[in-house]
């Protein structure tokens, strides 16, 4: 449970130092950097845990997940630039509730039947959210972003559906590896077009954002194959606070009770759809 909730906490601090250069360079470039430095640290685990070399199979199938998983990273930093940092992680918490949807059409999976009742308190809690904005005085009502928060849980809830799938024939750390790698070669056309030159503490940004996003999935990794991922997945809510946290001290961000209150029916929503049995199919 603690590498868990360290986990988390890495995760958010790398989301925090995304934030602060998402505004400055073209998503391309930030994003085929934050995979770019990713696969290094990657690699350089891999190779440091004594990992078996992935075969061509592997590679092939690792390809698809790595498109969702750009996907997701677009989204997120899209996302990120445009909302206070609280806002955006509160709505990516719908990812869960859309795992249940996905595991169904994609694993054939059973969903609980109050899974559905939660998938509905849920999108209540991204209105709440969505009215906050409009009503809110501290910054303009911004629909591109609450549609890429909105869209990176739906790809992040489909890249762990996958990579839940490709468990079965690939290491966590083959995944993690092959993912980074895919990604970074799949955004370097569009960062190579878009790029600008980088400032010495910048580049530091990147590197240190790469060395945290593997860290943080190393640590994921390590605590899910060790507990029960009912029991983990509540310490994945933690993730708000530490955005409310990194948010105020970064950049002055103060969470309006309207993101608060949606944030909360997502979680509730989310706990209670997991305590749910599974309807048999």
């Amino acid at each position: 449970m603690m590498v868990a909730g360290l986990g988390v906490a890495i995760m958010s601090c790398m989301d925090a130092l995304m934030k602060l250069v998402t505004a400055t360079y073209p998503i391309g470039q930030v994003v085929g950097l934050r995979y770019g430095f990713g696969a290094l640290f990657a690699v350089i685990a891999f190779l440091a845990l004594g990992g078996a070399t992935p075969g061509w199979p592997a590679v092939r199938r690792n390809l698809w997940r790595a498109v969702v998983v750009l996907c997701t990273a677009t989204c997120f930093f899209v996302a990120i630039a445009r909302l206070p940092l609280a806002e955006a992680i509160a709505l990516t918490f719908m990812a869960p509730l859309l795992m249940a949807l996905l595991g169904r059409l994609i694993l054939k999976e059973p969903v609980a039947p109050r899974a559905m009742v939660a998938l509905a308190v849920g999108l209540v809690g991204v209105i709440v959210i969505a009215r906050g904005q409009e009503s809110g005085a501290s910054h303009a009502f911004d629909p591109i972003g609450l549609v890429a928060a909105l869209a990176c849980a739906f790809f992040y809830a489909l890249s762990m559906v996958l990579m839940r799938q490709q468990s079965a024939k690939d290491s966590t750390m083959t995944i993690v590896v092959l993912s980074n790698a895919w990604a970074m070669l799949l955004a370097l056309p569009v960062m190579a077009v878009q790029w600008q030159p980088l400032t010495r503490a910048h580049l530091m940004v990147f590197v240190i954002a790469g060395l945290l996003g593997t860290c943080g999935h190393l640590c994921l990794a390590w605590a899910y194959s060790r507990a029960h991922a009912g029991k983990l997945g509540i310490l994945e809510y933690s993730a708000f606070l530490w955005a409310v946290t990194f948010g105020f001290l970064f950049f002055s961000e103060i969470p309006t009770l309207w993101t608060i209150a949606g944030a909360v029916m997502i979680m509730i929503a989310c706990l209670f759809g997991a305590t749910g049995k599974a309807k048999v199919a």
